[in-house]
């Protein structure tokens, strides 16, 4: 899809020092002008095609590294050394972006269409009454085989045993929903016991309601509501005042058909001062993503491998294969 938003990068990312990033296939360069608003343009001087991010930004323009040539957020060249008179084709593509939610978010599709109100819900990660972390990565993969790793949470008992997983996930209750703007898929496990991560949390091994409510928006957006509360306490019927709960969001956006960017946070509402806490979480949630990306990038080389070897689908691949099936109509409807 190209006529919607995706994360370019995060807030702090960009500065006065121009970014080079490759989307959807297509090298941008991000930067902010003397105010401090970010831009993005195609990554190249339409003089020399010397990468714009080679160059420098001055005032509310960027400079080409080579010839000097100077150009706005739009896009146009204003300025040429050495003469009066700016050739009336010195021009390269612009793209719309707007800063929200600590993210800046770009739109490589028709201008014509674009609509910061399509901006997806990601509110905890600049919300006061949310503790919020995260970090982009970077993954030698497609960015379905992520979006199939975050809606099928059955493989956390096995592949993040020491930080999220705990026993029995993978026989999780799992309740399937899906209509024109996405995909819900709930899943329970009932008086289990806790996964390291909220047994810290808790400060307790008792068994736990362990829920994870996933929230998917194409093209590859993801929001998952996760926690666990004192088995037998009510949380299912939403009483999760015996619990703790936390929201891993994420958004992934496609460099290359084999590569991507995975930008994510992790919030929580509990214990929001506790700096010490926050570093202990931080650390086992981005060890447990980069077990994802390790597995990510080493399934990709696999199927860049075996070719048109066929696959199998399981019990637990069904929600993933929803998503995709609602990915590629969107896709189609918008081609």
């Amino acid at each position: 899809m190209k006529n919607c938003w995706y994360v370019a990068a995060w807030d702090y990312e960009i500065t006065t020092a121009p970014l080079s990033r490759t989307i959807l296939g297509q090298p941008v360069v991000l930067f902010r002008d003397s105010t401090g608003r970010p831009a993005a343009l195609e990554d190249r001087c339409c003089h020399r095609h010397l990468p714009l991010s080679r160059g420098r930004v001055v005032g509310n323009r960027i400079r080409c590294g080579y010839h000097g040539l100077e150009f706005n957020a739009a896009g146009n060249c204003i300025a040429v050394p050495g003469q009066s008179k700016v050739p009336p084709d010195a021009v390269i593509q612009s793209y719309p972006v707007v800063e929200r939610y600590r993210w800046v978010w770009i739109w490589p599709g028709d201008p014509d269409l674009v609509d910061p109100d399509l901006i997806p819900d990601y509110h905890w990660n600049d919300d006061p009454e949310w503790c919020s972390y995260g970090d982009v990565f970077y993954v030698a993969g497609d960015y379905r085989l992520l979006i199939d790793n975050l809606i099928d949470l059955s493989h956390i008992q096995f592949l993040h045993s020491t930080t999220l997983g705990a026993a029995n996930d993978a026989d999780a209750e799992v309740e399937v929903r899906r209509d024109a703007r996405g995909l819900t898929v709930s899943r329970w496990v009932m008086d289990t016991p806790p996964a390291p991560m909220y047994a810290h949390a808790l400060q307790t091994d008792d068994n736990v309601d362990r829920w994870q409510n996933i929230h998917y928006s194409p093209p590859s957006h993801v929001v998952i509501d996760a926690g666990s509360a004192i088995a037998g306490t009510g949380a299912r019927t939403g009483d999760r005042s015996a619990g703790v709960e936390t929201y891993s969001n994420h958004s992934l956006t496609p460099e290359t058909g084999k590569s991507s960017h995975y930008f994510w946070h992790h919030a929580r509402n509990f214990r929001l001062d506790d700096e010490a806490f926050t570093a202990d979480l931080r650390n086992m949630f981005s060890s447990a993503l980069m077990e994802d990306v390790v597995a990510i990038g080493e399934q990709q080389a696999s199927i860049d491998r075996v070719g048109d070897r066929p696959t199998i689908d399981i019990h637990a691949d069904a929600a993933a294969i929803q998503a995709r099936r609602l990915l590629e109509e969107q896709i189609g409807a918008e081609g």
